[in-house]
């Protein structure tokens, strides 16, 4: 077993209530499939219940940790039961609306059901079958909204927050505030030209070598990805005073990241393949307050989102 991000992340606050999931490094992409599908289906039901966005994302944690919950009986892990249930009657091609209904469950329970199924039966429960590990990237309107939302959920969840998936749409709402930095990214010479344009504009903005070393490490965690896979790219820097925010811009020209792969290169410490981040990812979530990606067949954006506070002189961006 290997454990997941504790010694490479920054470790939960001592309120929540669970930790990061450990997983085997090498569970298959089918395993990991089957335990987001449920997790996914299992924050939804919670959803549909009313109950916190902290139940469901604990409910995304243990759905991580577990092989089955199908002879659980914990009362915490019910829904995590139903889910899998649900999930195993698709896959036997049974009637799992007859199936649901004939459970002897409380009605609300079986209307939470009964919304799931219905609203995701199309795609959801496809995308708990094995698939292949090499599908060309494409952009999330591309692909069935559902699977996307799956692998945005659960990686958000399992990350505490640090890692988000976002839409092309989504990424001007980052793009707002003070642009104090730009470069372009195209030879190998421009990882520390972009390097040292960025620590000389922090600087003029005030910030102390103390505060943004850790952040010029992850950028050119960044711009050597964008040199290594890409034709070229883009960075950009922006102040937001209104949010209290440094935000670190790197959009690219490559190829993207496959959304089969993501949940191990952000899970996986130390993860790699020919085409991955190797340790980029972990690395970014360590140092930044968030990390939010745009990624498609023609280009991705990586968002390094950084606390703006110039009186904190820690290296790590989140606390």
């Amino acid at each position: 077993m290997r454990r997941l991000l504790d010694k490479v992340l920054k470790l939960p606050s001592q309120e929540n209530l669970f930790d990061i999931p450990s997983l085997p490094s090498d569970l298959t992409f089918s395993e990991f499939n089957q335990r987001t599908t449920r997790g996914f289906l299992a924050r939804k039901l919670s959803q549909y219940l009313d109950l916190t966005d902290e139940e469901g994302n604990r409910l995304c944690y243990q759905s991580l940790r577990e092989s089955s919950f199908l002879q659980s009986d914990n009362d915490s892990e019910f829904l995590l039961q139903l889910s899998e249930k649900m999930m195993k009657w698709h896959e036997q091609q049974q009637d799992v609306q007859k199936e649901i209904e004939e459970l002897e469950i409380k009605n609300h329970l079986k209307n939470a059901l009964l919304k799931a199924h219905d609203m995701h039966k199309q795609d959801l429960f496809r995308s708990s079958s094995p698939q292949s590990n090499h599908k060309q990237v494409e952009s999330f309107k591309d692909k069935d909204i559902t699977e996307w939302e799956i692998y945005r959920d659960v990686i958000f969840a399992a990350t505490q927050g640090q890692f988000l998936l976002i839409s092309e749409e989504e990424i001007s709402n980052f793009a707002t505030g003070n642009v104090f930095c730009e470069g372009t990214i195209k030879e190998r010479t421009d990882i520390p030209l972009c390097r040292n344009k960025a620590k000389e504009s922090l600087e003029q903005l005030g910030f102390s070598k103390s505060k943004f070393v850790g952040w010029l490490l992850v950028l050119s965690e960044a711009i050597t990805n964008t040199i290594k896979h890409a034709e070229e790219g883009q960075m950009t820097l922006i102040n937001d005073e209104e949010k209290n925010e440094v935000r670190f811009l790197i959009k690219d020209k490559g190829p993207g990241f496959p959304l089969e792969e993501l949940p191990k290169k952000t899970l996986l410490a130390g993860y790699s393949t020919k085409k991955s981040m190797g340790q980029g990812f972990t690395l970014m979530m360590k140092m930044a307050k968030q990390v939010l990606l745009c990624t498609s067949s023609t280009g991705s954006t990586i968002i390094l989102v950084f606390e703006a506070d110039k009186e904190k002189g820690d290296l790590s961006a989140g606390g």
